[in-house]
């Protein structure tokens, strides 16, 4: 939010405002904040698009940090104890302006500090606005951040993505409707297996088989890898097609 501080009545509109601030509607309104905000790229004083980012995730990180109530030497120590300490000067060295570079390592341990999607802070729908996702191409912050993940669908490029939350999507209600035979994996001897239980794996097979071994088939036919499922089920990967190397995706 903008601060704004008024003007006594006695000053009148040709009173002059305190550094960076400039006169709007009776009030004295911080304009560096505004523009940081607000960046045109027809903006002489805008930041290159590289700095514009980065300020862009470094706002996210105050807001979130404030939000839950949080100091910079918080933050640091949960981050040193997920195993990379991002210290208390460098935090405060960001949001003082002062550091105007962020690694990728330091978004994702800050992130996970900060119990957020990392996404979350590079394009926060939350400071709402638009954000230049390339230095020419504005965005709304949902749809810049929908594109980064590869849930936008005018893409080809995001195809693979598609095809692999489609795949996760098919294994976890997989494993949800037939949750006594996934058990299973987890009981080393068939001794400890209850009654039914070949039955109930069986079906459990079955519907792998049917539901999603054609994604797997044709992940793999297209060049991609295929995710792991249970040592179990190994046996069903023998008869996928051979990765396919030659696949142009751009065909598809």
């Amino acid at each position: 939010m903008n601060s704004k501080s008024e003007l006594p009545p006695d000053r009148g509109a040709a009173a002059e405002c305190r550094n960076g601030e400039e006169l709007s509607s009776g009030y004295c309104v911080d304009m560096t904040q505004r523009r940081e905000e607000h960046w045109s790229t027809d903006d002489e004083d805008a930041p290159d698009w590289p700095e514009r980012i980065t300020k862009d995730v470094i706002r996210a990180i105050t807001r979130r940090r404030q939000d839950l109530g949080l100091s910079a030497q918080d933050v640091a120590d949960e981050t040193g104890d997920l195993g990379y300490e991002v210290p208390r000067n460098v935090i405060a060295n960001w949001e003082s302006g002062r550091r105007k570079t962020i690694t990728i390592p330091e978004l994702i341990v800050v992130a996970e500090a900060l119990d957020i999607a990392p996404v979350e802070l590079l394009f926060s729908p939350a400071l709402g606005g638009w954000v230049d996702y390339l230095p020419e191409m504005p965005s709304d912050r949902w749809s810049a951040l929908t594109h980064f993940t590869g849930e936008a669908r005018h893409s080809l490029g995001m195809y693979r993505l598609r095809l692999y939350r489609n795949h996760e999507r098919i294994w976890q209600e997989l494993q949800e409707e037939h949750h006594d035979a996934f058990q299973l994996e987890f009981k080393l001897f068939r001794e400890e297996w209850p009654p039914g239980s070949q039955d109930k794996l069986d079906a459990f097979v079955a519907a792998v088989r049917e539901r999603l071994q054609p994604v797997r088939a044709h992940l793999r036919e297209i060049g991609l890898e295929v995710p792991h499922l249970a040592p179990s089920l190994d046996f069903l990967d023998a008869k996928l097609p051979p990765l396919n190397t030659d696949t142009d995706l751009e065909d598809e």
